[in-house]
């Protein structure tokens, strides 16, 4: 029985790693900030990835927006952030390396979608605000390109290929001059499309610093996606100085770009990093535009396939209150006005016969 224990000793050994490292690289929302009146609960049940735009919807505000997960709410009716930022990095699965951010609180996530879909909130909150026009920014690479989805003009105007960006890190001024990059050189292409991906998000930092964003009066939305860190992981190696160096500057640009936020809206923004394990294809956006239809998803039911409207909406009470209780109002006073109309005395109150009836004598 010993020498058998002894013989599974290497096995036993090599599965606790392996539970220990994946236990590391499982899904997990960080929270690096959040204003004082944003509600924070410890959730023992995991989030669905799936779920994570109606939390950050619900944390500004839109009455649309309804999630059963309660770890992340706005406590005050009259008060909600002015902003939300959500940083979804891509880490690799091979390596026990991991992002450690400054963090107010973290939850575990459970990964039904390889790649959040923002449109549908980008368009939530542009619908709700019509008058206004929102910041909303939901960026990521897609090979040598930025795919920078935005209906705000200050951004069409950002660099959007790698070779642009490599002559921007030459700068003084560029993201390297703020975070140590350690032994990631940016004429190895892995490193540099870190270090682009970075960059992007720095020039969204820098375009937003010539505006006034917080004397605005709606919520502004961005969502960075940095897919770097794989690259960076499979051309170095899991173990190597690079990948652990590629995480540290990861780490540190999320405490940068955290305390830059908190700067520009004046604490009133909300940062969360989601933390991703890389899937096993490419992540591949489909573009589309803003305010454009959602395409149905075929089931088994035929009824749910012809773009009905949903039987029963949650506000459906409050409204229907304003609606009813307004038509009454606007129903008595136009009686009150008509009753009044049918009783008047034209020789005591109305001034237009008493003028006329006085210029006749005259005449």
């Amino acid at each position: 029985v010993l020498m058998k224990m002894a013989n599974m000793a290497p096995v036993l050994t090599a599965f606790l790693c392996a539970l220990c490292a994946a236990g590391g690289l499982a899904q997990e929302l960080i929270l690096t900030h959040a204003p004082s009146y944003v509600t924070v609960q410890h959730q023992e049940k995991p989030l669905a990835a799936s779920d994570v735009p109606q939390v950050i919807g619900n944390t500004l505000g839109l009455s649309g927006s309804k999630s059963s997960w309660t770890g992340l709410q706005s406590g005050s009716l009259f008060k909600r952030p002015k902003a939300n930022v959500l940083l979804t990095v891509v880490t690799a699965t091979s390596t026990g390396n991991d992002i450690k951010p400054k963090q107010k609180a973290a939850f575990p996530v459970d990964a039904d979608l390889p790649l959040l879909d923002m449109t549908p909130l980008m368009n939530t909150i542009q619908s709700s605000f019509l008058d206004h026009e929102p910041v909303m920014v939901d960026l990521m690479a897609d090979t040598n390109l930025f795919d920078v989805n935005s209906p705000n003009d200050m951004f069409h105007k950002l660099p959007n290929s790698m070779r642009s960006l490599a002559d921007r890190l030459l700068d003084a001024d560029s993201v390297l001059s703020q975070v140590n990059a350690g032994s990631l050189n940016r004429s190895h292409t892995p490193d540099l499309s870190l270090m682009a991906e970075l960059q992007v998000v720095q020039q969204v930092m820098d375009a937003l610093k010539n505006g006034e964003q917080d004397s605005k009066k709606t919520p502004d939305l961005f969502s960075f996606v940095i897919t770097g860190l794989k690259s960076v992981s499979d051309s170095h190696g899991a173990d190597s100085q690079q990948t652990k160096d590629a995480h540290s500057m990861v780490s540190q640009f999320i405490d940068k770009v955290t305390g830059d936020f908190r700067k520009l809206y004046k604490d009133n923004v909300v940062v969360e990093v989601l933390r991703v394990p890389a899937p096993e294809k490419r992540l591949v956006r489909k573009a589309r535009s803003l305010l454009q239809a959602t395409e149905p998803t075929p089931t088994g039911d035929p009824k749910m396939n012809l773009n009905l409207a949903w039987d029963y909406y949650d506000d459906f009470p409050a409204m229907f209150n304003i609606v009813l209780w307004m038509t009454v109002l606007l129903a008595v006073v136009v009686f009150v006005i008509c009753y009044g109309m049918w009783n008047i005395d034209p020789g005591r109150d109305s001034i237009i016969y008493r003028m006329t009836s006085q210029r006749l004598k005259k005449d």
